[in-house]
């Protein structure tokens, strides 16, 4: 349960700095056209996973969802979907950002200046006519935001860190028995992309699940996967039981967190986990020295 609530976490962490900065001068508000592919790359999972981790994040009132775009089964239009943290001060900015993005959506498309009260008014009784286009989406999410302002306003014990956390860890711990550990989803995948086995050392159980998945993927893919999720207690795990033992790939653990820990100051998650990265490099590092030592112990 525990690392699935990380990700979940994490997701909501990086939906909220987009929120409050924007960045390389991308929109605040993130939806699934423009950030799907990018959560989907960044936690090495499909779509429908992400977007269950959205629900989830939804009904435990970490996030606030956004229709932009009503699905159109007629026009083979899917529905965009965008998101909101769920912070009173973060709602009131993003209130004031939606609705200057309105005023500037409307100018540009009818030529004439009006404020967010008055295109509103003007505009969501027929919201329909602007469904799929900049209008049609900066309405929604103007409209959609100033009645999120007044839902966490209104129900606000519900959206304090308590609720929320005693919330998520409720819905985890109902789909605990349900998701599969990371090994084990990647054997399922090994068996059904019919790889050649690698040759493996003799004295590694070729039962266990460890090297069953290792037949089929890079140890440092899975390493990759471990840090993405910010796994390190797995990685430590993996080394001081000997599964990962070869000179190669502790020298990529090691670098790795050299690099991640130098990333510490621009990324708010990674800074959290700084002491278990340090951690994990001394280990890591304390077997380097065992091998160049005793070259013949691996």
């Amino acid at each position: 349960m525990g690392s699935k609530v990380k990700i979940a976490l994490e997701l909501a962490e990086m939906i909220k700095d987009i929120n409050a900065s924007g960045r390389d001068g991308r929109e605040r508000i993130p939806n699934t056209e423009t950030h799907m592919k990018e959560w989907c790359a960044h936690f090495a999972m499909e779509e429908t996973a992400i977007r269950k981790i959205l629900t989830e994040l939804k009904d435990a009132h970490y996030i606030f969802v956004i229709n932009i775009v009503v699905p159109d089964t007629n026009l083979f239009l899917p529905g965009t979907d965008s998101f909101v943290y769920a912070e009173s001060s973060l709602l009131n900015d993003l209130k004031r950002y939606s609705e200057l993005r309105l005023e500037k959506t409307y100018e540009s498309t009818f030529y004439k200046k009006k404020s967010p009260f008055q295109i509103i008014k003007e505009l969501f009784p027929k919201a329909k006519e602007y469904n799929n286009t900049p209008m049609g989406k900066a309405l929604n999410e103007a409209v959609m935001i100033e009645e999120f302002s007044r839902v966490l306003a209104n129900s606000a014990v519900e959206y304090t860190d308590s609720w929320k956390k005693n919330k998520i860890k409720d819905i985890y711990s109902e789909a605990d028995e349900e998701v599969p550990s990371l090994e084990e989803e990647l054997e399922q995948k090994s068996r059904a992309i019919d790889q050649l086995p690698k040759e493996k050392d003799n004295s590694e159980n070729p039962n266990s699940q460890w090297s069953k998945v290792t037949n089929s993927f890079p140890i440092e893919f899975l390493l990759r996967i471990h840090f993405r999720k910010y796994e390190f207690d797995t990685v430590k795990k993996l080394i001081q039981t000997g599964k990962i033992k070869d000179e190669e790939n502790l020298k990529y653990i090691r670098d790795t967190l050299q690099t991640m820990e130098s990333r510490t100051s621009q990324d708010t998650i990674l800074k959290r986990h700084l002491n278990e990265m340090i951690e994990l490099r001394r280990i890591t590092q304390g077997k380097l020295n065992l091998l160049r030592t005793n070259p013949r112990k691996n």
